[in-house]
């Protein structure tokens, strides 16, 4: 085959990854859309019928923002059209698929690590910060955006169950197991970028591509029950349940036990990682990318539109100071 059929042949394979993106993330945005302005409506209905005023904007956007059924309807007819287009065989035999066994010890050396990316997008974010804020920008938005907590039931339910399930097979299922006829570290790569890019947050996306390459590792070499799990313990656990337990501290006692806890997992991570550090490094130079691979991935079509998408997406949530 000639180079440029070859070329032609990657970005035919690559194209459908990126365009199924930007569909599920166009329902995604329409049903939610749709779910909020239903919600206002419905506000505003109910105050006028008790001859109440009506809600101010920011009042009202603060209530139907905890509304979480758009991202769920969004994920049911993503999970139905996927399961519809590639079969259950597929699910079955390629997204659930078993490998090697999980160790106790080897899972909490994964956590630490998962958990341990926590502390240098806190790094990065403060960086990116200073630099905007001397330009008479800031990004926090985009950070209130990635740490905010769930006040209602539908909402806790979909970050914290719904979205790492569905997310888990959607990226590390059907994502990285297409990806993987050309490659296993190129699927962890792709998978990861993808994921990361499809929060299209400037704060949230880098650290998502991190822990996205973590999850990618434990979906590839173990398999994709591990992989829901750890997301389960980010979203559920660290980004929900234990901010809410800490908030019963008095003063600043709450964001000073939880900053413990991440540089304590983060340490404990970079101490993993020094002492496996010929394996990892094993694993990394085990297996090169074809450049070819890299291209096809990069520009094709619904590569190209996702990234406009996305980068649209983070400069909306670029504020003046």
């Amino acid at each position: 085959m000639e180079e440029k059929q070859i070329r032609k042949y990657l970005r035919r394979s690559f194209r459908p990854l990126g365009w199924s993106l930007v569909g599920y993330y166009l329902v995604m945005n329409i049903m939610v859309v749709l779910t909020m302005v239903a919600d206002a409506a419905a506000l505003t209905l109910k105050n006028l019928s008790k001859g109440r005023p009506v809600l101010p904007m920011e009042k009202m956007q603060e209530i139907i923002a905890q509304n979480a059924w758009g991202y769920l309807l969004a994920i049911a007819v993503g999970l139905t059209v996927l399961l519809a287009w590639k079969g259950w065989d597929f699910f079955r035999e390629e997204i659930f698929v078993r490998n090697r066994k999980m160790r106790f010890v080897t899972f909490f050396a994964i956590a630490c690590i998962f958990l341990g990316c926590q502390v240098g997008v806190s790094l990065y974010a403060s960086l990116l910060e200073f630099l905007l804020n001397c330009i008479g920008l800031s990004a926090m938005t985009a950070l209130e955006a990635a740490t905010i907590t769930s006040d209602s039931f539908s909402m806790f339910f979909y970050a914290s169950i719904a979205a790492p399930i569905v997310e888990e097979i959607l990226f590390r299922g059907f994502v990285q197991r297409s990806l993987m006829p050309f490659g296993r570290k190129f699927a962890i790569f792709g998978s990861a970028l993808l994921f990361g890019m499809f929060h299209g947050n400037l704060i949230q996306s880098p650290y998502a591509f991190l822990v996205g390459l973590v999850l990618g590792y434990v979906a590839a070499e173990y398999n994709i029950w591990w992989a829901i799990l750890l997301h389960m313990i980010n979203n559920m656990v660290m980004a929900d349940l234990l901010p809410r337990l800490l908030s019963f501290l008095p003063g600043m006692a709450a964001d000073v036990v939880m900053g413990a806890i991440i540089w304590i997992f983060a340490i404990a991570g970079l101490v993993i990682l020094l002492v496996k550090r010929r394996e990892v490094r094993g694993y990394i130079r085990g297996e090169c990318m074809d450049r070819r691979c890299l291209r096809g991935f990069f520009l094709n079509s619904g590569f190209i539109v996702l990234t406009v998408l996305m980068i649209v997406n983070m400069l909306m949530m670029v504020m003046p100071l």
